[in-house]
């Protein structure tokens, strides 16, 4: 119940802005023509994460946490709709497979480390994007994307012990970003950009450990070492209703950088 109501504390105020625009362009009869582009695509990322054992009144138990790296492969499908030249929100669904490196439980009736393999779940946020204004040939846009990460719960079965018993484990992540992006618009068919981004990402890995009558559980907050990110890409205009679009971005913390990668074709019409 309480990541059901922090999820919704996250989310309403977006639904909310997006809604709040969409029916002031309407009043104003500023909406005229919607242009609707559906879209599929695949992202990757590779992330350096600190994780943080809370105990049940909320005071973190380990004062110098430990870090581990989320790698994520996901899946989407989205629309975005343009609700005015230069103006457009965008849902985004998927399906994701979440990876993390090896996770030490301490606070559990016993103590396990486990290499946590691919656990799957599912991707939903969406994305507002508006164009400012041009200097020259470039395009100045605004972007801001909510991505929410629902992993499905997994268990893993307790080797070494005489009696049965298995550790039952349940993550989810969001991931917020924000920023500017700068678009060469000379050409008429391909358009590089480079987007500068406030991105952090944060979450909660719940495990449940279960020997016949003995139970116990431990929380991992979870907190992307990296906050800023640095995309460059393009976008390749096939057709006027078909276009790709990939990018590449790094983020850099210290001590190291994260690496990720976008690929998305989109379909256009009105």
């Amino acid at each position: 119940m309480k990541r059901s109501r922090y999820f919704l504390i996250q989310v309403i105020p977006v639904l909310f802005l997006t809604t709040l625009s969409f029916a002031q362009f309407q009043e104003e009869g500023i909406i005229q023509k919607i242009t609707i582009k559906p879209s599929i695509g695949f992202e990757y990322f590779n992330r350096k994460i600190d994780l943080f054992t809370y105990n049940s009144e909320g005071d973190r138990w380990d004062k110098d946490g430990e870090s581990t790296k989320l790698k994520s492969y996901f899946f989407t499908i989205s629309i975005e709709f343009e609700l005015q030249e230069g103006f457009s929100v965008t849902p985004i669904f998927g399906y994701s497979v979440s990876k993390y490196d090896s996770i030490i439980f301490r606070k559990l009736p016993f103590s396990i480390e486990l290499d946590v393999g691919g656990i799957k779940g599912y991707i939903f946020g969406g994305e507002i994007k508006k164009s400012f204004f041009y200097i020259k040939d470039i395009e100045i846009e605004g972007i801001g994307q909510f991505v929410y990460y629902l992993g499905r719960k997994e268990e893993w079965e307790m080797p070494g012990l005489n009696v049965k018993g298995q550790a039952v484990g349940k993550p989810y992540w969001m991931r917020g970003s924000v920023g500017p992006v700068f678009t060469y618009r000379r050409s008429d068919y391909f358009y590089p950009y480079l987007y500068i981004n406030f991105n952090k990402l944060w979450g909660n890995f719940k495990m449940d450990q279960i020997i016949q009558d003995i139970n116990g559980s431990e929380e991992k907050k979870i907190s992307g070492k990296s906050i800023f990110s640095a995309s460059f890409g393009a976008v390749y205009e096939i057709s006027e209703a078909f276009s790709f679009k990939g990018e590449a971005n790094i983020m850099p913390f210290k001590g190291g950088v994260d690496l990720g990668l976008k690929i998305r074709a989109i379909y256009s019409f009105k």
